[in-house]
């Protein structure tokens, strides 16, 4: 596609074509806060339920947990800087679901696209991902980051999912919750390569029987849109 009709297309992502040349911020973050509210509320509902006797394992929760606690409340004690905070990133990866137990692991593939804003230092976020199981999943939620000096920076997460086994791992439900924390190097771009640790389960709310929780382990490399664009141009 040439360089001039990918403009149109980057400028959208990045947030600044003309349709949104007049939303703020804040304005974004509160349509984004009233969505992930829906969303929260849509997975709750969809959760179906199986038989089955199982319980997700708790040190990954455990882990992810501590790791949240920690690069959040350094952040705001600190007050570390937030240099990505108004790029938009598409985001590339890949690694192995059910990495611990590996009762049914699989590859695991993801896309994910995160706005170029913040609300209270934390960016909202929208992705996917299939396994070679045939399970496919969509999510929608949101992020933190702890920049340590100029290269070194730690994403923790929690997005409602939806998920379907297909030929994979059951977990219960189609409605889970996705957590995780994200350790990487930042270029001076600001491109990321990051290697991720995931947990998902739906914590035995939707289904008291059935909660094996699956976790991933990942690659990911995170573009700014904006890199993106001037590589279309040359």
């Amino acid at each position: 596609m040439p360089a001039g009709r990918m403009r149109p297309i980057c400028a959208a992502f990045e947030g600044h074509g003309d349709t949104g040349a007049h939303r703020t911020p804040r304005l974004l973050g509160e349509q984004m806060l009233r969505l992930l509210r829906r969303w929260s509320a849509a997975v709750l509902l969809a959760g179906a339920v199986s038989a089955g006797p199982a319980k997700a394992d708790p040190s990954s929760v455990i882990f992810i947990g501590a790791g949240a606690a920690v690069a959040i409340i350094a952040g705001e004690v600190f007050q570390t800087g937030q240099p990505d905070s108004d790029r938009a990133y598409l985001s590339f990866g890949g690694g192995q679901f059910d990495v611990y137990r590996r009762a049914r692991a699989a590859g695991y593939f993801h896309l994910e696209y995160r706005p170029p804003w913040s609300v209270w230092r934390f960016n909202p976020m929208i992705g996917a991902f299939a396994t070679t199981h045939r399970a496919v999943a969509a999510y929608i939620g949101i992020g933190y980051d702890l920049h340590i000096g100029e290269h070194l920076v730690v994403n923790v997460n929690l997005a409602p999912t939806f998920y379907s086994a297909g030929r994979g791992k059951a977990l219960g439900s189609f409605a889970v919750l996705r957590s995780g924390v994200e350790l990487g190097y930042r270029f001076a771009d600001g491109t990321r390569l990051m290697a991720s640790f995931h947990h998902m389960s739906h914590g035995g709310l939707l289904n008291s029987k059935k909660n094996p929780g699956a976790d991933t382990a990942a690659l990911t490399l995170h573009i700014p849109v904006s890199v993106l664009e001037r590589l279309l141009e040359r």
